[in-house]
């Protein structure tokens, strides 16, 4: 293992996020560069750490049982570990590289002020050319959640949305419902949240939570494990109908039990909400 490498691979480990569509290209990158190095034990567990953290388990699996040693103790638990999610693969997906890296899209994304993050919370896609329902126009970054109207909305754009355009034409709402709003007494934070932000997809329908005296900011999909990489297990808000224990037993993003991970503009805590299937 060289210098390099091991450098490398501690400054990508400490700045990786799994949320951030660019980082995760960036680990795959990183990947590719450790797999052409000398393949020295070193280098062999480097690869199965970033196996692990792109959640490539089968393949992290296959890579360790050739270095472990099972006279010592991490490696004993880190088999178990591996091991689990080999037997468990719906757990949670891998994190594949994504075809339209951050930046490096045409179409310009307003800011919302309730989803901070577009295109990593991935209520808007960037994987091929449309044309907005709405205004008609070409576009590379694209809404298909639909919204909650009786004419169908197949592909809206982010300018639509922003502009509250879409709303507008489909005389239609993003949310079906909002969730501890009591304490909400401008009008305009709920038009905005409504009608010009884009509704997130989910098992039982949409429904945007507040916090404070606003509604929430929304970070994106979760199971239990992107908690658990999050490091806010105990950091967190719960308007789920379920304890910490039920949660980390059947939590599991894209699963039966999914988790929506929401943040207060005003306090800066985290707020869980969830449904099943």
């Amino acid at each position: 293992m060289t210098t390099f490498i091991l450098e490398e691979w501690h400054e990508q480990r400490k700045n990786f996020n799994p949320s951030d569509p660019a980082s995760i290209n960036q680990m795959h990158e990183f990947k590719e560069q450790v797999k052409l190095d000398e393949q020295t034990e070193g280098n062999v567990r480097i690869l199965v750490e970033i196996y692990c953290l792109l959640r490539m388990y089968p393949e992290a699996y296959k890579l360790f049982t050739t270095v472990m040693d099972l006279e010592n103790k991490k490696d004993r638990k880190k088999y178990g570990a591996l091991k689990y999610y080999m037997d468990n693969p719906n757990y949670s997906r891998p994190l594949y590289p994504c075809k339209i890296r951050e930046g490096e899209t045409k179409t310009v994304i307003p800011k919302f002020k309730y989803l901070p993050y577009p295109l990593q919370s991935k209520i808007f896609k960037a994987q091929k050319i449309v044309t907005c329902d709405c205004c008609k126009e070409e576009v590379d970054v694209y809404y298909s959640g639909g919204i909650y109207a009786i004419e169908r909305a197949e592909y809206l754009c982010p300018t639509c949305i922003h502009s509250g355009a879409a709303a507008r034409k489909y005389d239609g709402s993003f949310q079906e419902d909002l969730i501890n709003d009591e304490n909400v007494v401008n009008a305009n934070y709920t038009e905005e949240v409504m009608y010009r932000t884009p509704g997130y997809v989910s098992w039982q329908g949409n429904n945007w939570v507040a916090h404070c005296s606003d509604y929430c900011a929304f970070i994106g999909y979760v199971g239990w494990r992107e908690l658990l990489e999050r490091g806010i297990t105990e950091q967190f808000e719960n308007f789920t109908a379920f304890s910490t224990i039920e949660l980390s037993e059947s939590l599991v993003n894209d699963g039966h039990h999914q988790g929506y991970l929401f943040q207060c503009l005003e306090c800066g805590h985290y707020v869980l909400y969830s449904d099943f299937s």
